[in-house]
Protein backbone atom coordinates (compact mmCIF):
# COMPACT_ATOMS: atom_id res chain seq x y z
CA UNK A 1 0.00 0.00 0.00
CA UNK A 2 2.19 2.78 -1.29
CA UNK A 3 -0.49 5.30 -0.30
CA UNK A 4 0.18 4.65 3.40
CA UNK A 5 2.42 7.65 3.90
CA UNK A 6 3.74 8.96 7.20
CA UNK A 7 1.14 11.69 7.55
CA UNK A 8 -1.68 9.21 7.04
CA UNK A 9 -0.38 6.88 9.76
CA UNK A 10 0.09 9.76 12.20
CA UNK A 11 -3.45 11.02 11.54
CA UNK A 12 -4.91 7.53 11.78
CA UNK A 13 -3.29 6.61 15.08
CA UNK A 14 -4.17 9.98 16.60
CA UNK A 15 -7.76 9.74 15.36
CA UNK A 16 -8.20 6.16 16.60
CA UNK A 17 -6.84 7.13 20.01
CA UNK A 18 -9.18 10.09 20.27
CA UNK A 19 -12.17 8.00 19.16
CA UNK A 20 -11.55 5.20 21.66
CA UNK A 21 -10.92 7.72 24.43
CA UNK A 22 -14.28 9.41 23.76
CA UNK A 23 -16.24 6.18 23.42
CA UNK A 24 -14.51 3.91 25.93
CA UNK A 25 -17.17 4.41 28.62
CA UNK A 26 -19.91 3.34 26.19
CA UNK A 27 -17.89 0.27 25.21
CA UNK A 28 -17.13 -0.57 28.84
CA UNK A 29 -20.83 -0.53 29.68
CA UNK A 30 -21.63 -3.26 27.12
CA UNK A 31 -18.59 -5.45 27.83
CA UNK A 32 -20.05 -8.88 28.65
CA UNK A 33 -17.78 -11.28 26.72
CA UNK A 34 -15.49 -13.10 27.40
CA UNK A 35 -15.77 -11.65 30.94
CA UNK A 36 -18.22 -8.98 32.06
CA UNK A 37 -15.52 -6.84 33.66
CA UNK A 38 -16.52 -3.54 32.01
CA UNK A 39 -13.13 -2.64 30.58
CA UNK A 40 -13.04 -3.50 26.86
CA UNK A 41 -13.22 0.13 25.80
CA UNK A 42 -10.60 1.15 28.31
CA UNK A 43 -8.28 -1.69 27.32
CA UNK A 44 -8.52 -0.92 23.61
CA UNK A 45 -7.93 2.75 24.33
CA UNK A 46 -4.91 2.09 26.54
CA UNK A 47 -3.47 -0.18 23.86
CA UNK A 48 -3.84 2.24 20.96
CA UNK A 49 -2.62 5.05 23.20
CA UNK A 50 0.72 3.23 23.43
CA UNK A 51 0.84 3.37 19.62
CA UNK A 52 0.07 7.07 19.70
CA UNK A 53 2.89 7.79 22.17
CA UNK A 54 5.34 5.80 20.05
CA UNK A 55 4.34 7.41 16.77
CA UNK A 56 4.60 10.89 18.27
CA UNK A 57 8.11 10.09 19.48
CA UNK A 58 9.23 8.63 16.13
CA UNK A 59 11.67 10.58 13.92
CA UNK A 60 10.08 13.15 11.67
CA UNK A 61 11.49 11.51 8.55
CA UNK A 62 10.13 8.02 9.35
CA UNK A 63 8.20 6.44 6.48
CA UNK A 64 4.57 5.43 6.74
CA UNK A 65 5.45 1.73 6.72
CA UNK A 66 8.02 2.27 9.49
CA UNK A 67 5.50 4.26 11.54
CA UNK A 68 2.92 1.52 11.15
CA UNK A 69 5.49 -1.00 12.42
CA UNK A 70 6.28 1.34 15.32
CA UNK A 71 2.59 1.63 16.20
CA UNK A 72 2.13 -2.15 16.06
CA UNK A 73 5.17 -2.89 18.24
CA UNK A 74 4.12 -0.32 20.84
CA UNK A 75 0.61 -1.80 20.94
CA UNK A 76 2.09 -5.28 21.36
CA UNK A 77 4.27 -4.27 24.30
CA UNK A 78 1.58 -2.15 25.95
CA UNK A 79 -1.55 -4.19 25.17
CA UNK A 80 -4.09 -4.42 27.96
CA UNK A 81 -6.76 -7.06 28.37
CA UNK A 82 -8.11 -9.59 25.91
CA UNK A 83 -9.42 -6.98 23.47
CA UNK A 84 -6.25 -4.89 23.56
CA UNK A 85 -4.05 -7.90 22.84
CA UNK A 86 -6.21 -8.86 19.85
CA UNK A 87 -6.13 -5.28 18.56
CA UNK A 88 -2.33 -5.25 18.83
CA UNK A 89 -2.08 -8.41 16.70
CA UNK A 90 -4.49 -6.97 14.14
CA UNK A 91 -2.16 -3.98 13.84
CA UNK A 92 0.89 -6.25 13.63
CA UNK A 93 -0.66 -8.23 10.78
CA UNK A 94 -1.43 -5.01 8.93
CA UNK A 95 2.11 -3.71 9.48
CA UNK A 96 3.74 -6.91 8.21
CA UNK A 97 1.61 -6.89 5.07
CA UNK A 98 2.29 -3.20 4.44
CA UNK A 99 6.02 -3.84 4.67
CA UNK A 100 5.62 -6.30 1.78
CA UNK A 101 3.96 -3.55 -0.29
CA UNK A 102 0.66 -5.43 -0.20
CA UNK A 103 -2.56 -4.05 -1.61
CA UNK A 104 -5.24 -2.57 0.62
CA UNK A 105 -7.33 -5.75 0.60
CA UNK A 106 -4.34 -7.93 1.43
CA UNK A 107 -3.43 -5.71 4.37
CA UNK A 108 -6.95 -6.14 5.77
CA UNK A 109 -6.82 -9.89 5.17
CA UNK A 110 -3.48 -10.30 6.93
CA UNK A 111 -4.64 -8.17 9.85
CA UNK A 112 -7.78 -10.34 10.27
CA UNK A 113 -5.86 -13.59 9.81
CA UNK A 114 -3.24 -12.63 12.41
CA UNK A 115 -5.86 -11.59 14.95
CA UNK A 116 -7.86 -14.80 14.58
CA UNK A 117 -4.77 -17.01 14.72
CA UNK A 118 -3.74 -15.39 18.01
CA UNK A 119 -6.89 -16.54 19.84
CA UNK A 120 -6.90 -20.08 21.18
CA UNK A 121 -10.71 -20.49 20.98
CA UNK A 122 -12.19 -17.94 18.53
CA UNK A 123 -15.88 -17.06 18.95
CA UNK A 124 -18.41 -15.72 16.43
CA UNK A 125 -19.92 -12.29 16.84
CA UNK A 126 -16.75 -10.72 18.21
CA UNK A 127 -13.98 -8.39 17.08
CA UNK A 128 -12.64 -11.34 15.03
CA UNK A 129 -15.88 -11.62 13.04
CA UNK A 130 -15.82 -7.89 12.40
CA UNK A 131 -12.21 -8.03 11.19
CA UNK A 132 -13.10 -10.90 8.85
CA UNK A 133 -16.08 -9.01 7.47
CA UNK A 134 -13.95 -5.92 6.77
CA UNK A 135 -11.34 -8.06 4.99
CA UNK A 136 -13.92 -9.91 2.88
CA UNK A 137 -15.59 -6.67 1.77
CA UNK A 138 -12.20 -5.14 0.98
CA UNK A 139 -11.22 -8.14 -1.15
CA UNK A 140 -14.52 -8.12 -3.06
CA UNK A 141 -14.18 -4.41 -3.79
CA UNK A 142 -10.55 -4.64 -4.87
CA UNK A 143 -11.20 -7.63 -7.13
CA UNK A 144 -13.94 -5.58 -8.81
CA UNK A 145 -11.41 -2.86 -9.64
CA UNK A 146 -11.81 -0.58 -6.63
CA UNK A 147 -8.82 1.40 -5.39
CA UNK A 148 -7.59 1.79 -1.80
CA UNK A 149 -10.20 4.44 -0.99
CA UNK A 150 -13.07 2.27 -2.19
CA UNK A 151 -11.62 -0.73 -0.36
CA UNK A 152 -11.43 1.25 2.89
CA UNK A 153 -15.02 2.53 2.58
CA UNK A 154 -16.28 -0.98 1.90
CA UNK A 155 -14.33 -2.38 4.85
CA UNK A 156 -15.71 0.23 7.24
CA UNK A 157 -19.27 -0.40 6.07
CA UNK A 158 -18.92 -4.15 6.43
CA UNK A 159 -17.35 -3.81 9.87
CA UNK A 160 -20.22 -1.61 11.01
CA UNK A 161 -22.76 -4.15 9.75
CA UNK A 162 -20.92 -7.02 11.44
CA UNK A 163 -20.80 -5.16 14.75
CA UNK A 164 -24.49 -4.30 14.47
CA UNK A 165 -25.41 -7.96 14.02
CA UNK A 166 -22.97 -9.33 16.60
CA UNK A 167 -25.74 -9.83 19.13
CA UNK A 168 -27.49 -12.33 16.88
CA UNK A 169 -24.33 -14.44 16.54
CA UNK A 170 -23.36 -14.93 20.17
CA UNK A 171 -25.65 -16.24 22.94
CA UNK A 172 -23.94 -14.24 25.71
CA UNK A 173 -24.43 -10.99 23.80
CA UNK A 174 -27.99 -11.94 22.96
CA UNK A 175 -28.85 -12.69 26.57
CA UNK A 176 -27.44 -9.31 27.64
CA UNK A 177 -29.05 -7.46 24.74
CA UNK A 178 -25.85 -5.69 23.65
CA UNK A 179 -23.48 -5.49 20.73
CA UNK A 180 -19.94 -6.81 21.10
CA UNK A 181 -17.73 -4.14 22.65
CA UNK A 182 -14.56 -5.27 20.87
CA UNK A 183 -16.31 -5.32 17.50
CA UNK A 184 -17.54 -1.77 18.05
CA UNK A 185 -14.02 -0.73 19.04
CA UNK A 186 -12.60 -2.05 15.76
CA UNK A 187 -15.27 -0.08 13.88
CA UNK A 188 -13.83 3.05 15.50
CA UNK A 189 -10.27 2.12 14.50
CA UNK A 190 -11.28 1.47 10.88
CA UNK A 191 -13.42 4.59 10.84
CA UNK A 192 -10.44 6.64 11.98
CA UNK A 193 -8.40 5.27 9.08
CA UNK A 194 -11.10 6.32 6.62
CA UNK A 195 -11.27 9.78 8.19
CA UNK A 196 -7.48 10.08 8.00
CA UNK A 197 -7.47 9.40 4.26
CA UNK A 198 -9.63 12.46 3.50
CA UNK A 199 -7.86 15.01 5.72
CA UNK A 200 -4.55 16.82 5.52
CA UNK A 201 -3.70 16.96 9.23
CA UNK A 202 -4.98 15.70 12.57
CA UNK A 203 -6.60 19.08 13.13
CA UNK A 204 -8.76 18.77 10.02
CA UNK A 205 -10.06 15.25 10.74
CA UNK A 206 -13.71 14.81 11.48
CA UNK A 207 -14.14 13.25 14.94
CA UNK A 208 -14.98 9.56 14.67
CA UNK A 209 -17.88 8.53 16.88
CA UNK A 210 -19.63 5.27 17.56
CA UNK A 211 -22.74 5.66 15.41
CA UNK A 212 -24.19 2.37 16.62
CA UNK A 213 -26.92 1.67 19.15
CA UNK A 214 -25.00 -0.66 21.45
CA UNK A 215 -28.16 -1.70 23.33
CA UNK A 216 -30.75 -2.42 20.59
CA UNK A 217 -34.37 -1.79 21.57
CA UNK A 218 -35.28 -5.16 20.10
CA UNK A 219 -32.93 -6.98 22.44
CA UNK A 220 -35.65 -7.80 24.96
CA UNK A 221 -37.60 -9.70 22.33
CA UNK A 222 -34.61 -11.69 21.14
CA UNK A 223 -34.34 -15.30 22.32
CA UNK A 224 -30.80 -16.45 22.83
CA UNK A 225 -29.96 -19.70 21.05
CA UNK A 226 -28.74 -22.62 23.09
CA UNK A 227 -24.94 -22.70 23.02
CA UNK A 228 -23.45 -25.72 21.28
CA UNK A 229 -22.40 -28.44 23.68
CA UNK A 230 -18.70 -29.06 23.89
CA UNK A 231 -16.47 -31.16 26.08
CA UNK A 232 -14.71 -29.12 28.77
CA UNK A 233 -10.97 -28.73 28.36
CA UNK A 234 -8.81 -30.24 31.13
CA UNK A 235 -8.18 -27.58 33.73
CA UNK A 236 -10.26 -24.98 31.93
CA UNK A 237 -12.96 -22.94 33.56
CA UNK A 238 -13.82 -19.40 34.58
CA UNK A 239 -10.66 -17.68 35.73
CA UNK A 240 -10.87 -14.99 38.38
CA UNK A 241 -7.38 -13.66 37.69
CA UNK A 242 -6.01 -12.13 34.51
CA UNK A 243 -2.34 -12.89 33.85
CA UNK A 244 -0.45 -11.04 31.15
CA UNK A 245 3.25 -11.12 30.35
CA UNK A 246 5.73 -10.18 27.65
CA UNK A 247 8.17 -12.86 26.46
CA UNK A 248 11.40 -11.95 24.65
CA UNK A 249 13.74 -14.59 23.25
CA UNK A 250 15.98 -15.47 20.34
CA UNK A 251 14.25 -15.57 16.99
CA UNK A 252 15.40 -19.14 16.31
CA UNK A 253 12.41 -21.44 16.55
CA UNK A 254 10.07 -18.47 17.02
CA UNK A 255 7.42 -19.98 14.77
CA UNK A 256 6.66 -22.70 17.31
CA UNK A 257 6.48 -20.50 20.41
CA UNK A 258 3.01 -18.94 20.09
CA UNK A 259 1.08 -22.14 19.17
CA UNK A 260 2.77 -24.09 21.96
CA UNK A 261 2.18 -21.31 24.48
CA UNK A 262 -1.50 -21.02 23.53
CA UNK A 263 -2.00 -24.76 23.91
CA UNK A 264 -0.35 -24.91 27.32
CA UNK A 265 -2.15 -21.86 28.67
CA UNK A 266 -5.48 -23.36 27.59
CA UNK A 267 -4.76 -26.24 29.96
CA UNK A 268 -4.72 -23.87 32.95
CA UNK A 269 -7.27 -21.22 31.98
CA UNK A 270 -9.41 -19.64 29.28
CA UNK A 271 -9.63 -16.46 27.16
CA UNK A 272 -6.14 -17.31 25.91
CA UNK A 273 -4.53 -14.93 23.42
CA UNK A 274 -0.87 -14.96 22.38
CA UNK A 275 0.38 -12.35 19.91
CA UNK A 276 3.71 -11.29 18.46
CA UNK A 277 6.71 -12.97 16.89
CA UNK A 278 9.80 -11.88 14.99
CA UNK A 279 10.44 -8.17 15.41
CA UNK A 280 13.66 -8.04 13.39
CA UNK A 281 17.17 -7.70 14.72
CA UNK A 282 17.43 -11.32 15.83
CA UNK A 283 14.82 -11.21 18.62
CA UNK A 284 11.17 -12.13 18.91
CA UNK A 285 8.59 -10.67 21.31
CA UNK A 286 5.20 -12.02 22.36
CA UNK A 287 2.44 -10.74 24.62
CA UNK A 288 0.36 -13.46 26.32
CA UNK A 289 -3.01 -13.22 28.05
CA UNK A 290 -5.01 -15.78 30.06
CA UNK A 291 -7.81 -15.84 32.63
CA UNK A 292 -7.05 -18.40 35.30
CA UNK A 293 -7.75 -19.67 38.80
CA UNK A 294 -4.42 -21.52 38.72
CA UNK A 295 -1.91 -18.71 38.78
CA UNK A 296 1.11 -20.83 39.86
CA UNK A 297 0.44 -23.26 37.01
CA UNK A 298 0.03 -20.41 34.50
CA UNK A 299 3.31 -18.88 35.69
CA UNK A 300 4.98 -22.27 35.28
CA UNK A 301 3.79 -22.30 31.67
CA UNK A 302 5.23 -18.81 31.18
CA UNK A 303 8.54 -19.84 32.71
CA UNK A 304 8.67 -22.96 30.59
CA UNK A 305 8.36 -20.89 27.42
CA UNK A 306 11.30 -18.57 28.07
CA UNK A 307 14.20 -20.76 26.96
CA UNK A 308 17.17 -18.43 27.04
CA UNK A 309 14.87 -15.41 27.01
CA UNK A 310 13.19 -13.25 29.65
CA UNK A 311 9.76 -12.26 30.88
CA UNK A 312 8.62 -8.70 31.53
CA UNK A 313 5.43 -6.90 32.59
CA UNK A 314 4.15 -9.94 34.50
CA UNK A 315 0.82 -8.39 35.36
CA UNK A 316 -1.89 -9.94 37.59
CA UNK A 317 -5.36 -8.42 38.00
CA UNK A 318 -8.59 -9.56 39.64
CA UNK A 319 -11.34 -9.67 37.02
CA UNK A 320 -14.02 -9.65 39.72
CA UNK A 321 -12.76 -6.55 41.51
CA UNK A 322 -15.37 -3.97 42.36
CA UNK A 323 -15.59 -0.74 40.41
CA UNK A 324 -12.52 1.35 41.18
CA UNK A 325 -12.70 4.13 43.71
CA UNK A 326 -10.91 7.44 43.34
CA UNK A 327 -7.64 5.65 44.12
CA UNK A 328 -6.26 2.45 42.60
CA UNK A 329 -3.30 0.46 43.91
CA UNK A 330 -0.31 -1.02 42.09
CA UNK A 331 1.62 -3.56 44.16
CA UNK A 332 5.03 -5.01 43.31
CA UNK A 333 5.57 -8.49 44.73
CA UNK A 334 8.15 -11.25 44.41
CA UNK A 335 5.92 -14.20 45.31
CA UNK A 336 3.31 -15.92 43.11
CA UNK A 337 0.87 -16.86 45.90
CA UNK A 338 1.16 -13.38 47.33
CA UNK A 339 0.43 -11.89 43.92
CA UNK A 340 -2.88 -13.75 43.87
CA UNK A 341 -3.77 -12.53 47.38
CA UNK A 342 -2.89 -8.93 46.54
CA UNK A 343 -4.88 -9.06 43.32
CA UNK A 344 -7.92 -10.48 45.12
CA UNK A 345 -7.59 -7.56 47.52
CA UNK A 346 -8.01 -5.18 44.58
CA UNK A 347 -4.45 -4.28 43.58
CA UNK A 348 -2.98 -4.53 40.11
CA UNK A 349 0.15 -6.62 40.73
CA UNK A 350 3.49 -6.50 38.95
CA UNK A 351 5.25 -9.74 39.78
CA UNK A 352 9.00 -9.21 40.14
CA UNK A 353 10.17 -12.79 40.78
CA UNK A 354 9.57 -15.86 42.89
CA UNK A 355 9.23 -18.45 40.14
CA UNK A 356 11.60 -20.20 37.78
CA UNK A 357 12.12 -17.56 35.11
CA UNK A 358 14.39 -14.63 34.35
CA UNK A 359 12.44 -11.41 34.75
CA UNK A 360 13.44 -8.02 33.41
CA UNK A 361 13.52 -5.23 35.97
CA UNK A 362 10.33 -3.23 36.38
CA UNK A 363 10.50 0.00 34.40
CA UNK A 364 8.68 3.31 34.77
CA UNK A 365 6.63 2.38 31.70
CA UNK A 366 5.54 -0.84 33.41
CA UNK A 367 4.37 1.17 36.42
CA UNK A 368 2.54 3.66 34.20
CA UNK A 369 0.69 0.86 32.41
CA UNK A 370 -0.23 -0.90 35.64
CA UNK A 371 -1.47 2.37 37.13
CA UNK A 372 -3.67 2.95 34.09
CA UNK A 373 -5.01 -0.61 34.44
CA UNK A 374 -6.44 0.19 37.89
CA UNK A 375 -9.15 2.21 36.15
CA UNK A 376 -8.92 4.90 38.83
CA UNK A 377 -8.09 8.58 38.49
CA UNK A 378 -5.25 8.32 41.01
CA UNK A 379 -2.89 5.45 41.71
CA UNK A 380 -0.83 4.49 44.74
CA UNK A 381 2.26 2.39 43.96
CA UNK A 382 3.69 0.11 46.65
CA UNK A 383 6.99 -1.65 46.06
CA UNK A 384 10.74 -1.56 45.86
CA UNK A 385 11.44 0.62 42.84
CA UNK A 386 14.81 1.78 41.52
CA UNK A 387 15.74 5.43 42.13
CA UNK A 388 13.99 7.65 39.64
CA UNK A 389 13.81 11.31 38.79
CA UNK A 390 10.86 13.16 40.36
CA UNK A 391 8.96 13.32 37.08
CA UNK A 392 9.47 9.67 36.08
CA UNK A 393 6.10 8.60 37.41
CA UNK A 394 4.15 11.69 36.46
CA UNK A 395 0.90 10.74 34.74
CA UNK A 396 1.32 10.59 31.00
CA UNK A 397 -0.17 13.44 29.08
CA UNK A 398 -0.27 14.75 25.55
CA UNK A 399 -2.43 16.63 23.10
CA UNK A 400 -5.26 14.23 23.83
CA UNK A 401 -4.86 14.49 27.59
CA UNK A 402 -3.75 12.29 30.43
CA UNK A 403 -5.98 9.76 32.15
CA UNK A 404 -4.42 9.68 35.61
CA UNK A 405 -4.48 12.78 37.72
CA UNK A 406 -1.83 11.55 40.13
CA UNK A 407 0.61 8.69 40.75
CA UNK A 408 2.05 8.45 44.28
CA UNK A 409 4.96 6.06 44.80
CA UNK A 410 5.56 4.86 48.37
CA UNK A 411 8.72 2.94 49.16
CA UNK A 412 7.84 -0.58 50.31
CA UNK A 413 11.18 -2.39 50.22
CA UNK A 414 9.87 -5.90 51.03
CA UNK A 415 6.80 -7.99 50.39
CA UNK A 416 5.96 -7.62 54.09
CA UNK A 417 5.72 -3.84 53.63
CA UNK A 418 3.46 -4.30 50.61
CA UNK A 419 1.12 -6.69 52.47
CA UNK A 420 0.89 -4.46 55.54
CA UNK A 421 0.29 -1.34 53.45
CA UNK A 422 -2.49 -2.90 51.39
CA UNK A 423 -4.08 -4.46 54.47
CA UNK A 424 -4.23 -1.03 56.10
CA UNK A 425 -6.05 0.35 53.07
CA UNK A 426 -8.61 -2.43 53.43
CA UNK A 427 -9.66 -1.17 56.86
CA UNK A 428 -9.49 2.58 56.21
CA UNK A 429 -12.64 4.64 55.58
CA UNK A 430 -13.22 5.83 52.03
CA UNK A 431 -12.65 9.43 53.12
CA UNK A 432 -9.09 8.74 54.30
CA UNK A 433 -6.08 9.83 52.27
CA UNK A 434 -4.66 6.47 51.13
CA UNK A 435 -0.99 7.41 51.17
CA UNK A 436 -1.35 8.81 54.69
CA UNK A 437 -2.99 5.52 55.73
CA UNK A 438 -0.13 3.47 54.29
CA UNK A 439 2.55 5.71 55.78
CA UNK A 440 0.91 5.35 59.20
CA UNK A 441 0.79 1.56 58.82
CA UNK A 442 4.44 1.31 57.82
CA UNK A 443 5.66 3.74 60.47
CA UNK A 444 7.27 1.63 63.14
CA UNK A 445 6.94 -1.64 61.23
CA UNK A 446 9.79 -3.94 62.27
CA UNK A 447 10.91 -6.48 59.69
CA UNK A 448 13.07 -9.57 60.07
CA UNK A 449 14.30 -11.85 57.33
CA UNK A 450 14.60 -13.58 55.17
CA UNK A 451 15.68 -16.16 57.73
CA UNK A 452 15.84 -19.93 57.34
CA UNK A 453 12.88 -21.85 58.77
CA UNK A 454 14.84 -23.18 61.82
CA UNK A 455 15.69 -19.59 62.81
CA UNK A 456 12.16 -18.21 62.39
CA UNK A 457 10.99 -18.71 65.99
CA UNK A 458 14.05 -16.94 67.39
CA UNK A 459 13.50 -14.03 65.00
CA UNK A 460 9.86 -13.80 66.07
CA UNK A 461 10.83 -13.79 69.74
CA UNK A 462 13.19 -10.87 69.13
CA UNK A 463 10.48 -8.88 67.34
CA UNK A 464 7.88 -9.64 70.02
CA UNK A 465 10.25 -8.71 72.84
CA UNK A 466 10.77 -5.14 71.65
CA UNK A 467 9.92 -2.23 73.91
CA UNK A 468 6.61 -1.73 72.12
CA UNK A 469 4.78 -5.07 71.89
CA UNK A 470 3.33 -5.92 68.48
CA UNK A 471 -0.35 -5.86 67.71
CA UNK A 472 -0.03 -7.89 64.50
CA UNK A 473 2.81 -10.09 63.24
CA UNK A 474 2.80 -11.05 59.56
CA UNK A 475 4.73 -14.16 58.53
CA UNK A 476 5.45 -14.90 54.86
CA UNK A 477 6.47 -18.54 54.44
CA UNK A 478 8.15 -20.07 51.41
CA UNK A 479 6.93 -23.50 50.33
CA UNK A 480 9.39 -25.56 52.39
CA UNK A 481 8.86 -23.45 55.52
CA UNK A 482 5.12 -24.06 55.91
CA UNK A 483 5.74 -26.46 58.80
CA UNK A 484 6.89 -23.63 61.13
CA UNK A 485 3.47 -21.93 61.19
CA UNK A 486 2.42 -23.84 64.32
CA UNK A 487 5.69 -23.08 66.09
CA UNK A 488 5.32 -19.38 65.29
CA UNK A 489 1.76 -19.37 66.63
CA UNK A 490 2.86 -20.96 69.91
CA UNK A 491 5.84 -18.63 70.28
CA UNK A 492 3.76 -15.50 69.76
CA UNK A 493 1.14 -16.73 72.23
CA UNK A 494 3.91 -16.97 74.86
CA UNK A 495 5.68 -13.72 74.06
CA UNK A 496 2.77 -11.41 73.18
CA UNK A 497 -0.57 -13.07 74.00
CA UNK A 498 -2.62 -10.12 72.77
CA UNK A 499 -1.00 -10.08 69.33
CA UNK A 500 -2.42 -11.61 66.18
CA UNK A 501 -0.34 -13.80 63.87
CA UNK A 502 -1.10 -13.63 60.13
CA UNK A 503 0.53 -16.37 58.04
CA UNK A 504 0.66 -16.15 54.26
CA UNK A 505 2.31 -18.57 51.82
CA UNK A 506 4.52 -17.01 49.16
CA UNK A 507 4.29 -19.82 46.64
CA UNK A 508 8.04 -19.47 46.23
CA UNK A 509 10.39 -22.48 46.51
CA UNK A 510 12.74 -22.53 49.49
CA UNK A 511 12.77 -22.41 53.28
CA UNK A 512 12.84 -18.66 53.85
CA UNK A 513 10.61 -16.87 56.36
CA UNK A 514 9.96 -13.12 56.39
CA UNK A 515 8.39 -11.46 59.43
CA UNK A 516 6.88 -8.07 60.10
CA UNK A 517 5.73 -6.78 63.49
CA UNK A 518 3.28 -3.89 63.68
CA UNK A 519 3.00 -1.98 66.94
CA UNK A 520 -0.36 -0.85 68.25
CA UNK A 521 -0.95 2.28 66.18
CA UNK A 522 -2.46 5.27 67.85
CA UNK A 523 -5.92 6.14 66.69
CA UNK A 524 -6.04 9.43 64.83
CA UNK A 525 -7.56 12.18 67.01
CA UNK A 526 -11.21 12.62 66.30
CA UNK A 527 -12.02 16.00 64.74
CA UNK A 528 -14.08 18.35 66.82
CA UNK A 529 -17.74 18.82 66.06
CA UNK A 530 -19.11 22.38 65.71
CA UNK A 531 -20.12 22.38 69.40
CA UNK A 532 -16.57 21.61 70.50
CA UNK A 533 -17.16 17.95 71.38
CA UNK A 534 -15.40 15.06 69.74
CA UNK A 535 -16.92 13.97 66.45
CA UNK A 536 -17.85 10.28 66.79
CA UNK A 537 -16.94 9.56 63.15
CA UNK A 538 -14.83 6.56 62.16
CA UNK A 539 -11.16 7.09 63.07
CA UNK A 540 -8.36 6.06 60.73
CA UNK A 541 -6.45 3.11 62.12
CA UNK A 542 -3.85 0.91 60.50
CA UNK A 543 -2.61 -2.55 61.14
CA UNK A 544 -5.37 -5.12 61.66
CA UNK A 545 -6.48 -6.85 58.51
CA UNK A 546 -10.09 -7.83 57.98
CA UNK A 547 -12.21 -9.31 55.20
CA UNK A 548 -11.18 -8.17 51.74
CA UNK A 549 -7.52 -7.52 52.53
CA UNK A 550 -4.56 -9.67 51.52
CA UNK A 551 -4.57 -11.15 55.02
CA UNK A 552 -8.12 -12.40 54.89
CA UNK A 553 -8.63 -15.82 56.42
CA UNK A 554 -5.06 -16.18 57.64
Amino acid sequence: MTQIDAGLVRRWVRGATDALRRERAALDRVNVFPVADADTGTNMYLTIRESDHAVRAAPGDASGVDLLATAARAALLGARGNSGVILSEWLRGAALAAREDATAATVLEEAARSARAAVASPADGTILTTADAAATAGRTTEDAGGGPGAVTRAAVGAARTAARTSMTEHPVLAAAGVLDAGACGLVLVLGAFLAATVSDSPGTMEPVSLDLVVRPRSAAAYTAPEPAASAPRPGAGPGALELMFVLTRDVRGAGHVAPRLRSRLEEVGDSVVVVGGDTGGGTAVWQAHVHTDRLPDALAVAAGSTGDGTLAQVHVRNLEAADPHEWGVVALAAAPALAADLAHAGAVVLLTGGFDARLDAVTPDDVQRAAASTGARRALVLGDLPPASPDTFEPRSGDNGGDLDEIVVLDAPTDVHVVVGLAALGTAPDTANPHDVVRAALDGLRVAGPVAAPEAVAALVRLAGAAEPPEVVTALLDDDAAHVAGELTAALAREAPAAELVVLPTGRPGTAVRLGAEPAHAVSPAPEAPDGTADPGTPVTAGRAEHGTPREGA
